[in-house]
């Protein structure tokens, strides 16, 4: 008789191998982490691991959807009085210091895979796409109540703006002593003026 699936149980599994993927990752790469490294960290047998992940690009995918659903989440979390710059830059101000940012710097290994592996490149273009709907949902609700300048083409704007988004958590890698929240409140006010109707 086969065992019965404990949802939370297996869940929690996943979420514990994703970790160690994430940790090994940014350590070693992502060509350079092996399922065993990843396995070792997870403190799990392959086969184990294997139940829950067919292979390492099905971790990939899993590490890409999780972030869109952190994002998600964070953009939900908003008003709808906020002004768009502060939710198009919600993850950042859901932080309270660059030790936040860090686990965001695996973007970084995997761009770098994507320019190697045509399997990572099309798992970035498509988790990329899935967040660009995002910011052009939140663009869209800015130019309806007049805050974005209605002139901008919406989904060329997200394009843009997520390359500003992706790359926020260099900063704290190449000047260690900006203070998080001056930067933060920078970017936010950049976008801001960016997106500013033209008086």
């Amino acid at each position: 008789m086969a065992r019965k699936l404990n949802p939370e149980q297996h869940e929690a599994k996943k979420q514990k191998i994703l970790a160690a993927a994430h940790n090994c990752f940014l350590v070693h790469g992502l060509q350079g982490a092996s399922i065993s490294m990843i396995c070792k960290e997870a403190s799990m047998s392959p086969g184990h691991l294997y139940h829950y992940f067919a292979s390492k690009d099905a971790i990939i995918v899993a590490m890409t959807d999780e972030y869109l659903k952190s994002l998600h989440a964070n953009i939900n979390a908003h008003s709808e009085s906020d002004d768009t710059a502060t939710v198009l830059v919600s993850e950042l101000w859901s932080m309270k210091s660059w030790t936040e940012v860090e686990h965001c710097r695996i973007t970084f290994e995997l761009f770098a895979e994507a320019a190697r592996n045509e399997k990572v490149r099309e798992i970035m273009i498509a988790n990329t796409d899935k967040v660009r709907q995002l910011l052009i949902a939140t663009l869209r609700a800015g130019q309806a109540r007049g805050d974005v300048d209605a002139s901008f083409d919406p989904e060329h704007t997200s394009t843009v703006l997520i390359s500003l988004i992706y790359a926020a958590p260099m900063i704290p890698l190449i000047a260690p002593h900006s203070n998080f929240e001056t930067s933060r409140g920078l970017i936010t006010m950049m976008i801001r003026k960016f997106l500013k109707p033209a008086a």
